[in-house]
């Protein structure tokens, strides 16, 4: 049975990944303790001590406003974290897949599907974070994967750890009845986790390389904000959910992503829309 280690096992992605790969694999799950990914004499001795054949790593800060607060803790977490990860699974023979992010893309001036070789010039600490971690493990180790990422989601009837979602905050605003204001000139997708889950199983066997990973959206925020509400079955939406036409206006917002590359090792996402249709219609169960 193949051995697979998941950083951040505990997190949004990573506790769904052991969950859904608990029956597949030999596991291992490392706490904070066990396996500080900030001390890279730790990272080697762990890995040399338990020799996993693939490391799946999760583990970041991931708050982007948090991280602009705090870019040294954010540079040691997402960057040079992850180039331990990547240094010690050259010396182990591992196969890294380690997670990126669509916000590398925050800043490119320009409309459309972003490929991966599109000029990047992130505005925020967490995205030339991130861009700088894809740089520095390709680097170390150019047979590695890295995955950008869209933001994800989850039902917010999930049993499992939680993250602040697009449907999360829909339920949580009709909920309360607060209006909410969402950007019109903003583009972004958001993918299901369990489609993440699912397809990162298949991504192991990619060529190494950076990889947008995730479901395309040709609407903007808005827009996607209302179809969501409208999927979910909320009355009134264009009431309380309200178009924020002066965010972005000057420089629109474009993270939406070409999926392309991908498509052609035979992974595909659901576009945005579609996806969260899927998910209502048929919620991964964990029960």
């Amino acid at each position: 049975m193949k051995k697979i280690l998941i950083t951040g096992g505990s997190g949004f992605l990573g506790s769904r990944l052991a969950y859904y790969f608990r029956d597949k694999y030999e596991l291992l799950l490392p706490t904070h303790g066990e396996l500080n990914i900030c001390r890279e004499e730790a990272v080697r001795a762990y890995m040399e001590e338990h020799r996993p054949g693939v490391v799946l790593h999760c583990a970041a800060l991931s708050n982007t406003w948090y991280c602009e607060r705090h870019p040294d803790e954010s540079h040691r977490v997402n960057v040079q974290g992850a180039v331990r990860i990547a240094k010690a699974c050259k010396i182990t023979g591992a196969k890294l897949v380690f997670m990126s992010s669509d916000q590398v893309y925050n800043g490119t001036p320009m409309l459309g599907l972003l490929k991966e070789e599109d000029v990047l010039q992130p505005v925020n600490v967490y995205g030339r974070h991130k861009l700088e971690c894809e740089q520095r493990a390709q680097w170390n180790l150019s047979e590695s994967v890295g995955l950008r990422l869209t933001w994800m989601y989850d039902l917010p009837e999930s049993t499992m750890k939680l993250n602040s979602n697009i449907l999360v905050n829909l339920k949580k605003a009709y909920a309360e009845g607060n209006p909410i204001k969402v950007a019109t000139h903003e583009y972004r997708g958001v993918t299901n986790v369990w489609e993440v889950v699912k397809n990162i199983e298949k991504a192991i066997s990619l060529p190494g390389g950076v990889y947008n990973f995730g479901s395309g959206n040709m609407q903007n925020s808005y827009e996607l904000f209302l179809s969501a509400a409208e999927l979910l079955g909320m009355e009134g939406a264009s009431e309380w959910i309200l178009p924020d036409e002066e965010r972005f206006c000057d420089e629109p917002r474009n993270l939406t992503m070409d999926c392309s590359l991908i498509k052609e090792y035979g992974i595909q996402f659901n576009n945005s829309v579609k996806g969260i249709e899927e998910s209502i219609k048929f919620p991964f169960r964990t029960e």
